[in-house]
């Protein structure tokens, strides 16, 4: 059994309504600064995130968390996929506290900056699937929130995997969100 693809006809203004999606939710909703974020800046932005480790450093890689966290909501009805978020976990932490009035620097746990993130990548995929077919219904899943690889950074995924995605800064931290297709 396959499901159905996205609409061939209007993949541009699928792409667009996504990033207007974004910027609604995060400025109306978690009342932050969204723009789009050419490649240099985004590039800049992710090397800042990953500080050099002194030489002879006996900090492995491993041993530390990742900083990114990738949240994914799937979603069915006239055309299936997910929309998927990724964003360094400061980010992540500071979006939450916002939309629960929180201090910048409230300290919270894991299940709830995942809950949150969580939610926010659930009214990214709602706003996007509204502005794109308000007359037809779809079932949303239940986010799914994952830690990404301690080596992982949006740098070290090909361009192909970036089709129908965009680089974004948020509050001045780099965001990737994607459309992608769910599997036949």
């Amino acid at each position: 059994m396959s499901s159905p693809r996205l609409p061939a006809q209007a993949p541009a203004d699928a792409s667009a309504l996504l990033r207007q999606a974004l910027f609604d939710v995060c400025e109306q909703s978690f009342f932050a600064f969204v723009e789009v974020c050419s490649a240099e800046r985004f590039a800049e932005l992710v090397g800042a995130m990953s500080p050099l480790q002194p030489e002879g450093s006996r900090v492995a890689a491993r041993s530390k968390p990742s900083e990114w966290l990738k949240a994914s909501v799937a979603f069915t009805g006239p055309f299936s996929g997910a929309i998927e978020v990724i964003l360094p976990e400061r980010l992540a932490r500071s979006l939450v506290g916002s939309l629960l009035g929180e201090p910048p620097d409230t300290p919270m746990p894991e299940h709830q900056i995942f809950d949150g993130i969580g939610e926010f990548t659930n009214m990214v995929c709602g706003a996007w699937l509204t502005g794109f077919s308000d007359r037809q219904a779809f079932a949303l899943r239940p986010p799914a929130v994952t830690r990404m690889a301690p080596d992982w950074t949006p740098q070290s995924e090909s361009s192909a995997a970036d089709d129908r995605g965009h680089r974004l800064c948020v509050n001045d931290a780099p965001v990737r969100v994607r459309l992608r297709h769910l599997a036949d």
